[in-house]
């Protein structure tokens, strides 16, 4: 199976987002970056190989300013498996987030979720 379908199956399958985490790193993605609006993402794979996806995702409106909060929220929901891939999307969305980046490898896989006017870091719980 090659790499695009293994993201394709985990997009697929996981049902939430340590899980999607997971089958991400299990694939040999090493850390990935998302840009909101758009829903275009970027995998970075060890041999320096890049995949790029242009989501099926509607296009997004971004609120002008960061709320931590709100994104603290869309996170709990979706890595509780209370919101969808296109649900979290939105929450971001409307929370301030511009883009966000997934480090999937090393000792402190984290996310790091970014606007105008703020970021919010945390480690993945896998």
């Amino acid at each position: 199976m090659s790499v695009e379908e293994k993201l394709k199956t985990a997009y697929a399958t996981a049902k939430s987002y340590p899980e999607l985490a997971a089958k991400l790193i299990d694939s040999g993605i090493l850390s990935y970056t998302v840009e909101v609006a758009a829903g275009l993402m970027l995998y970075r794979l060890a041999d320096g190989e890049t995949i790029f996806h242009d989501s099926d995702i509607e296009p997004k409106v971004i609120a002008a300013r960061f709320n931590t909060e709100q994104v603290i929220k869309a996170i709990r929901d979706n890595q509780q498996g209370k919101s969808t891939f296109p649900e979290f999307m939105d929450a971001i969305a409307t929370a301030g987030v511009r883009f966000y980046e997934a480090t999937l490898n090393g000792d402190q896989k984290r996310v790091t979720y970014m606007g105008s006017g703020g970021f919010y870091q945390e480690e993945i719980p896998l």
